[in-house]
């Protein structure tokens, strides 16, 4: 829009200028600019300064095509211009969008915020005692990751993912690391949550007299 703008304000000038010029050859004697030129000019934009060099220089005041012609030219070129404004404007794009813009929310962290049940932020990881702990914690390292606890003899560990990574995608990339055996979300454990117990130790509760 402020292109085309601009453009309608260089073609008025260009049109006025021309009927000034061709008014001042028509009281010299010298070569005129033709009808159809001062016409076609107005009619690609330059319609209104076609008709402020004709009211300015008074200038084809008289010529019909001109009296008539270049008033509906210029009515029709702002009828244009109002539609052009009215329309309504584009969705901006986004497939190019810098890191400092808003993205949309990924299914995966939503599902991590609404979830109570496990920490949206930790993994446990189990390995093979036979691989060692080596390959995991150069994929830890890799990837920004934080080792919080190490559970020794059970051959496990628990870690705070990257910032940058989703629970999913950590999960993903640590089932993919060499001697990983298993890999899962935190549980969180609340007072209030009920005390489960084997069938074994109810059954052994139920002998107790």
């Amino acid at each position: 829009m402020r292109t085309l703008t601009f453009y309608l304000i260089a073609i008025s000038v260009v049109t006025f200028l021309a009927f000034g010029i061709d008014k001042w050859k028509a009281r010299t004697g010298r070569w005129r600019i033709s009808e159809a030129t001062l016409l076609l000019i107005a009619l690609i934009g330059g319609a209104a300064g076609a008709w402020i060099g004709m009211t300015v220089f008074h200038h084809k005041t008289l010529h019909k095509k001109f009296k008539y012609g270049v008033p509906v030219i210029l009515l029709l070129q702002i009828i244009l211009l109002a539609l052009g404004a009215c329309r309504t404007p584009e969705a901006p794009d986004t497939t190019h969008s810098s890191p400092q813009e808003a993205k949309p929310m990924k299914i995966s962290k939503l599902r991590e915020r609404i979830d109570p049940e496990h920490s949206p932020n930790t993994l446990i990881i189990m390995y093979d005692e036979t691989v060692g702990m080596g390959p995991l914690l150069e994929a830890i390292k890799a990837i920004n990751a934080q080792l919080i606890y190490d559970y020794g003899k059970v051959h496990g560990i628990a870690i705070r993912k990257p910032e940058d990574k989703t629970l999913d995608e950590t999960i993903t990339y640590f089932k993919k690391i060499k001697g990983v055996t298993h890999v899962e979300r935190d549980r969180i454990i609340r007072l209030t949550d009920p005390i489960r117990k084997s069938p074994r130790n109810k059954t052994k509760m139920e002998n107790i007299p």
